[in-house]
């Protein structure tokens, strides 16, 4: 009996534990990650323990978030080889700026960002599948 729970809780663990990694490695909070996906924190604390399953729903969510495919989600040495970028010169300026603003400020240049990201994601993806469907001939 222990075997079938433990056998039922592996899969769903090393999700979460794959999906902290990234988290981690991309400096976000659960906060932040759980508000890009549009969940609670406490869900997303619970999946990364294995103790929640991940939806697909959620979980393309997620991929989308970090730009990582599905295949290598789950390819364990990809997602551990990823190299991780220094900030540049552009970077710790926008840091700088966003320090300049306000609570609110930050917020509403969170939002922005947040849109730009996931409109240009969802342009990546939609050229990438006509390359695809022209390569195919679909």
């Amino acid at each position: 009996m222990a075997t079938a729970l433990q056998a039922l809780t592996t899969p769903a663990a090393n999700v979460g534990a794959r999906l902290r990694l990234l988290r981690k490695d991309r400096h976000l909070t659960q906060t932040e990650l759980a508000r890009q996906i549009g969940i609670q924190q406490s869900d997303l604390s619970r999946m990364e323990k294995g103790e929640y399953r991940v939806s697909l729903d959620h979980l393309f969510k997620i991929l989308a978030v970090f730009e990582v495919s599905f295949n290598d989600f789950f390819d364990e040495k990809q997602v551990a080889d990823e190299p991780k970028r220094a900030l540049s010169r552009e970077d710790m300026q926008i840091l700088h700026l966003v320090r300049e603003l306000s609570d609110e400020g930050r917020r509403e240049a969170m939002e922005f960002l947040e849109f730009k990201v996931r409109r240009e994601q969802q342009d990546r993806r939609a050229i990438a599948s006509r390359r695809e469907s022209r390569e195919t001939g679909s």
